[in-house]
């Protein structure tokens, strides 16, 4: 590709120009440090118009539960990962703990309780270990029963790193929150990394819902068109093809066990790859990737196998994908955004037409995925342009989408039909009771969508609150003019004019004039970030609330305003109390004001007295939790 003509710019150039091309994960994070900025040159970003997104269905649902965290190593990270991952193994399902697999939640029973206090040689759990003993117990309970290895996450050189479910690739950097990266690593016996603060943090759904105008692309959006339409107020428009699609899309068959299916996939591929016909099957995990792949070397069949484990080649893999004969088996690296060109790429024309001429790329699907979004972007490889070709999923009950959702129903078909072992169903009915099965799926994660965009709208108001407090700060050039608002604000607090002109005369007028524009700035980011924990906290705890008959969404929003109007007044009182009990520097300092924690410089509170941020209630029960 010709890139002479690019140059490379600062991030501030590029926001600058008409058109910026970038990530959506830059985009996210450029926002969140452009309000962490300590001076108006850091930012970079300027303002929200107009976003064009592509594979808009794979970032603004598939990603939409997945919030962009910037978070700084904790101190007092906990010593307890070890333990759990010792003690958790000694539990027993159904018994010590109940799994909803739908919701995929684990919970401890009463009797589960009984045992972990038996094991760690406790009395009463809640009251010697306290709550956040248990919400790293829970998280280690959920990392041992339902996250599995090569299917959720691989361990490569020492380090656990995340897979994505809807793409098939790594996700090295990202760590999931709360405690359940750290209870993993321990489960697998590698280096446990601390456990971090977050810092500031935000959902795409809330960061692409700023833009006044947004739009995108994707092939496959229609089957999500309620949720662009109630989440985003985006209308779907289907456009035609360049070229009449010509593939052929044949029924799923279904079989009873994932041992019957496999076979039957190996059959299908060897009998495909023995007239010269391209193959391309695709995995939903690493796990079933290689399993399949050691089947079809069993069998004499020569393929090439794509994952995350392996992604290094991917470019070159997918490249000869189309040639004549060639076999991939691949993750769904394979599935959005992949052109496989009949005749290998660069093309070989003979060999393309004789592609053509022995059907097309086959499109083997080994498990229906809960969204038939994905479903549909691994047909999709097949038939580009016009271009002959076909798909078929194998399917069997064994699988998770078929057992959690649709078995019994299935099952029934099945018994009623009475097949011989190794005999697959192909009816109407069993495709109907596949589509209903992901069609529940896909409305119980729309819910659940939905259900945590409605407690990120509560923290998003809290948000965009505090950094717009936070920029009238940073963007006031004139130095009277910020003096102005500093003073408002303590005397707000209760400090006279005079107290803090001879605070002033004390420090010096250049240090007073650096301490205005630095010490609220660093005041507001240390109080947001333990308001950002403690409305996690608050957002667990109402999740009981439900048994008393009370809406915790409803008791979420009514607490986390009251907590929030106390976090505003508390940043009030901590920059005046930061200002006036400001010390002046040594001589050879002269000149700096400390970038450190402003509490440092604070008188120490008692745990048993009046909270400063005027709640009324005790330090140690406030602020000082």
């Amino acid at each position: 590709m010709e890139t002479s003509f690019l140059r490379p710019v600062s991030r501030k150039d590029a926001y600058a120009s008409d058109i910026t091309y970038g990530t959506n994960n830059e985009f996210g994070f450029d926002y969140l440090k452009d309000n962490m900025a300590y001076d108006l040159s850091h930012m970079v970003q300027r303002g929200h118009s107009f976003a064009i997104v592509d594979e808009v269905d794979s970032i603004l649902i598939d990603e939409a539960r997945t919030p962009l965290i910037i978070s700084a190593p904790d101190t007092q990270s906990s010593s307890w990962y070890q333990d759990f991952a010792r003690l958790i193994p000694k539990l027993k399902a159904e018994t010590d703990y109940e799994i909803d697999e739908k919701r995929k939640a684990v919970t401890l029973t009463e009797d589960g309780i009984d045992r972990v206090q038996g094991l760690i040689g406790a009395g009463d759990i809640y009251q010697e270990k306290g709550i956040k003993y248990l919400h790293h117990l829970e998280q280690a309970l959920r990392a041992e029963v339902l996250f599995q290895r090569d299917r959720d996450y691989v361990v490569k050189d020492g380090q656990l790193i995340i897979v994505d479910e809807f793409t098939g690739r790594l996700l090295p950097g990202r760590r999931y929150s709360g405690g359940l990266h750290q209870a993993l690593e321990a489960k697998e016996r590698v280096f446990v990394q601390p456990e971090s603060l977050t810092l500031a943090s935000i959902t795409f759904q809330n960061y692409f819902r700023m833009y006044s105008k947004l739009a995108g692309m994707t092939g496959t959006a229609l089957t999500s068109a309620e949720e662009f339409h109630k989440v985003y107020n985006l209308d779907v428009i289907p456009i035609p093809t360049n070229k009449p699609l010509i593939r052929q899309d044949l029924p799923d068959q279904v079989y009873k066990t994932e041992e019957e299916k496999f076979n039957a996939v190996v059959q299908e591929v060897k009998e495909r790859h023995a007239k010269g016909q391209p193959v391309l099957v695709g995995t939903v995990s690493i796990q079933k990737n290689e399993r399949l792949s050691q089947q079809l070397s069993r069998d004499g069949v020569p393929h090439e196998m794509l994952n995350a484990k392996n992604h290094e080649r991917e470019g070159s893999i997918i490249a000869q994908a189309g040639r004549r004969g060639a076999v991939t088996i691949a993750t769904n690296m394979a599935g959005r955004g992949v052109d496989i060109v009949l005749g290998g790429n660069p093309q070989v024309l003979e060999e393309a037409e004789q592609c053509r001429g022995l059907g097309g790329l086959c499109v083997i699907g080994t498990e229906r995925h809960e969204a038939r979004r994905i479903d549909n972007q691994l047909r999709g490889r097949s038939g580009r342009q016009g271009d002959p070709g076909s798909s078929q999923f194998f399917v069997s009950l064994e699988d998770d989408l078929m057992r959690i959702f649709g078995g019994d129903r299935l099952k029934g078909i099945m018994e009623k039909f009475r097949l011989p072992e190794g005999e697959p169903i192909q009816h109407s009915m069993v495709s109907k009771a596949i589509e209903s099965a992901q069609g529940r799926v896909e409305g119980f994660n729309f819910d659940a969508r939905k259900h945590l965009l409605d407690y990120d709208d509560v923290l998003n108001r809290h948000r965009e609150t505090l950094y717009r407090k936070r920029n009238e700060i940073l963007k006031q050039q004139d130095p009277a003019e910020l003096r102005s608002t500093i003073m408002a604000i303590v005397q707000k607090s209760g400090h006279t004019q005079e107290q803090y002109e001879k605070k002033e005369q004390e420090v010096g007028t250049e240090n007073m004039r650096q301490a205005e524009k630095i010490i609220p700035l660093r005041v507001i980011d240390s109080l947001w970030v333990e308001h950002l924990e403690n409305m996690e906290q608050l957002r667990d705890s109402v999740r009981l609330r439900a048994y008393g008959q009370q809406d915790p969404l409803v008791e979420y929003k009514n607490e986390g305003h009251k907590m929030f109007q106390g976090f505003l007044r508390t940043i009030d009182t901590l920059i005046t109390e930061t200002i006036m009990n400001m010390k002046l520097a040594p001589a050879s300092q002269q000149g700096a004001v400390s970038a450190g924690n402003p509490t440092q410089s604070m008188p120490k509170i008692g745990r048993n007295d009046p909270c400063s941020c005027g709640s009324g209630k005790k330090y140690k029960k406030c602020h000082g939790r």
